[in-house]
């Protein structure tokens, strides 16, 4: 008998017997690889969540910007303005979902219109300009403005379920966390209430005005006030963590982001914080400027790429180096930029008071395109499905492509 013989029956064997759990391996299973997670769906609030760090998706064309459809509101006069306001105002980011767009409007109303045709479904009229990005929080929105009042709206009827006064105007959007809505007020105050009736949890001890709104992140809030601080607090009953100078009125909503927090205030500074203590890192000096504003900053940093971008009074859209604040490049626009630029696959898109929306290239800022929609654009866009939504102070809202 051959000596390889019993080598083969015994490996026959062995290939034969089943694995663990009974089972016979006779060949290596494949297994689809994980799906890609899918793009959020819908910018709930201002800058996309709590964080204020998602911008919108695309996926953009070739081709020029151009007007999809536009929707128009009414004006109004208020106690502390006697010309007429309509359409979007600073800091003005409408909020999507799947099939509305839902916007503040300086008339006095939050519209909800269709966002495939910008035909509109409902409208609820409040007492003065509504200014401030609604927040979607499941079926509800929060919206907020300068009759200062916080309301909570059915969102596919518009009904009211509640409504909380505080004690001076609110442009700073809410953002909803676990059942609670926070926002800070001009009345000096951020304050905590509860998402299912309006009742209050907290507010602060008084910090200060605060025009901008806030960001959150491991929770902890970071806002600015208009007597020129920064804070950092505890999100779960107000209290301040740290302080920083600043040392002008702040409007910007600081961005944060790998460790360093980012503001800027109508001095024309953009400031780079240490996101533990907030020990300052860096600051950078616009230069110029336009009307008696000059070279101040009402627009909120937005970071990405390892840089910041950031618009201002004098005209010019800045990119900076994250880490050390250096000029990479400017790009002018025909009037002073008060909206915020968000920053979607590769593209910078924002507008001016002069009334011109622009699309740029987020690596060196070269002109992609350009088109004068109306009047006075100092509100932010957002940006879905390579749409853009955006008001103007004309009394208009649009919708691009």
């Amino acid at each position: 008998m051959s000596k390889a013989l019993p080598i083969l029956v015994l490996l026959s064997a062995v290939l034969s017997l089943p694995a663990c759990g009974g089972k016979v391996i006779s060949k290596t299973e494949a297994h689809a690889p994980p799906e890609p997670p899918k793009p959020p769906s819908s910018v709930p609030m201002w800058l996309g969540n709590a964080g204020r760090n998602f911008y919108g998706t695309g996926p953009w064309s070739d081709g020029k910007l151009e007007v999809v459809w536009e929707f128009e509101t009414k004006f109004i006069t208020g106690r502390l303005h006697e010309d007429p306001w309509g359409g979007s105002s600073w800091p003005g980011q409408p909020s999507v979902d799947e099939t509305r767009v839902y916007f503040g409007s300086a008339d006095g109303n939050l519209y909800c219109l269709d966002k495939n045709t910008g035909d509109l479904i409902w409208s609820y009229k409040t007492l003065d300009s509504l200014k401030a990005t609604p927040t979607i929080a499941g079926d509800r929105l929060i919206a907020s403005g300068l009759d200062h009042n916080i309301y909570c709206l059915d969102k596919k009827t518009g009904a009211l379920i509640w409504k909380y006064k505080t004690g001076f105007e609110v442009d700073c959007s809410a953002a909803v966390i676990d059942g609670r809505v926070y926002f800070g007020s001009e009345d000096g105050f951020f304050y905590a209430l509860n998402l299912e009736d309006g009742t209050l949890i907290y507010k602060t001890e008084r910090l200060g005005s605060m025009e901008g709104s806030f960001s959150v992140v491991d929770g902890r809030a970071y806002i600015g006030t208009e007597r020129g601080e920064l804070f950092c607090l505890s999100l779960s009953d107000g209290s301040t963590v740290w302080k920083a100078v600043i040392g002008a009125d702040s409007d910007s909503t600081p961005a944060v982001a790998n460790g360093f927090v980012y503001t800027a205030a109508e001095n024309g500074v953009v400031y780079c914080f240490r996101q533990d203590n907030g020990e300052l890192v860096w600051k950078y000096t616009t230069l110029g400027g336009i009307g008696k504003e000059r070279n101040g900053i009402w627009a909120s940093p937005i970071v990405a790429n390892r840089r910041v971008y950031i618009g201002s009074n004098n005209g010019y859209l800045h990119a900076l180096t994250a880490d050390k604040g250096e000029l990479v490049w400017r790009y002018k626009a025909r009037g002073p930029i008060w909206g915020t630029s968000p920053v979607v696959d590769g593209r910078l898109v924002f507008g001016d008071k002069a009334g011109w929306l622009h699309a740029i290239s987020a690596e060196d800022g070269k002109q992609i395109s350009e088109l004068k929609i109306g009047d006075n654009i100092n509100a932010t866009p957002a940006i879905l499905g390579g749409r853009i939504y955006i008001g103007a102070f004309n009394g208009k809202l649009y919708c691009l492509k």
